[in-house]
């Protein structure tokens, strides 16, 4: 699986995206330094919201602080996973990557809270939260850390891949769209990391690799089905809504349909991985069902 990496231009017009989360020490300086490699810049000053209702921007404020939340507890996803890789023995390219995730997740959370802000005018933090990976003792470490590298980086970056795309390309608010981008552009490579370690484990553990990655599949998909068919917050995704970076929920479910039946079984299929029945659970069927 082959996914293209967007260009990385960095940030030179960076500035601190939420001070108020920030220790006061002289870590700030190097935290600035990490976050500012950013794949295009944020105009956070011409933001169209004030032209929002007081609904709308309630239905955003919810939204971005619930993504905030999301990509907050992803810091501790890729902590975890990076556990399991060095168990693994993964090699140093995968090691460094799956970290530098991390610190992308710290970056994702800061700008989903400074929307939020934007939409609220409130200065809030994301609740605390660690992240649960599928833990199995009993199976080989190879086992494990595909397993999940699977679970988070294959099935759920993959997907979000997809929908951060279709949802920037519907926004026109100038700063949801630089915010979707830049997020979108690390959500590629966190992809990419799981595609190549597969590959790479499929390479050096053969036969019983695929049989675990296909045992693994069915918990993956709905890992991040169980994501897609959520509650939302309440409020109505009005058209001016939408032009701020948010889509229907039943939009999304047609979206991580079409990924699974375009992209990740087609992925799972071409590494020579049973994708079961993957392509019925998540059809058409399951695509309207909302």
């Amino acid at each position: 699986m082959d996914l293209e990496e967007p260009a990385s231009h960095g940030d030179e017009s960076y500035e601190p995206t939420s001070p108020w989360w920030l220790s006061g020490t002289p870590l700030e300086a190097e935290h600035h330094r990490l976050m500012r490699r950013r794949s295009v810049p944020i105009p956070w000053a011409q933001t169209t919201a004030a032209a929002l209702t007081a609904a709308e921007r309630a239905r955003l404020a919810g939204t971005w602080m619930r993504r905030s939340e999301a990509e907050y507890l992803a810091v501790s996803t890729f902590a975890v996973l990076a556990i399991d890789l060095v168990a693994a023995m993964a090699p140093a390219d995968v090691l460094s990557l799956c970290l530098r995730a991390g610190i992308d997740e710290v970056r994702h959370a800061e700008m989903c809270l400074r929307m939020a802000q934007i939409y609220s005018g409130e200065q809030k933090l994301p609740a605390p939260a660690m992240s649960s990976l599928p833990d199995d003792p009993q199976r080989p470490k190879l086992h494990q850390a595909l397993a999940n590298t699977m679970l988070v980086s294959c099935v759920s970056e993959t997907y979000a891949t997809t929908v951060l795309s279709e949802t920037r390309d519907l926004t026109v608010d100038p700063v949801a769209q630089a915010v979707l981008t830049s997020i979108y552009s690390d959500e590629v490579m966190h992809a990419r990391l799981g595609w190549s370690y597969l590959r790479h484990s499929i390479e050096h553990g053969g036969q019983g690799v695929i049989d675990a990655a296909a045992e693994m599949l069915p918990r993956a998909l709905r890992g991040v089905a169980n994501v897609v068919e959520r509650e939302r917050p309440v409020g109505e995704v009005t058209s001016a809504v939408r032009d701020h970076g948010l889509m229907t929920p039943a939009e999304e479910r047609v979206i991580f349909s079409s990924c699974v039946r375009e992209v990740l079984v087609p992925g799972f299929a071409a590494l020579g991985i049973p994708v079961g029945s993957a392509l019925t659970d998540y059809g058409d069927t399951w695509a309207h069902a909302a």
